[in-house]
């Protein structure tokens, strides 16, 4: 497992994203929709988590919750297998000191 601390909310279509490519999931928008959706009763004080999959050649399974103090950061887990850590770490460094855009 490899935990995010966090995220800022409009990277998530980019996390989304990368982490499809990285495990060959067919990512398209019904994804980030889905985590959008499934933030909406979330809670970090709470430990109210939304789970969601990324099925593909090995599943990456993540979990999402809201920052409670009512900011756009979005706390995530991501479980996954360890060939995989090195380019989680990559992408962990971009979506952490890069101003990200998702071009759809």
């Amino acid at each position: 497992m490899i935990a995010i601390d966090w995220i800022r909310e409009d990277h998530l279509p980019a996390l989304l994203s990368a982490l499809s490519h990285i495990c060959h999931h067919a990512f398209d928008d019904a994804d980030v929709d889905a985590v959008s959706y499934g933030l909406t009763d979330t809670s970090l004080d709470n430990d109210r988590w939304f789970d969601y999959s990324l099925p593909g050649e090995q599943t990456i399974a993540l979990q999402f919750c809201r920052d409670d103090d009512d900011t756009d950061i979005i706390y995530c887990r991501i479980h996954c297998a360890d060939e995989h850590q090195p380019a989680i770490e990559m992408m962990q460094f971009f979506l952490g000191n890069f101003a990200l855009q998702y071009l759809r």
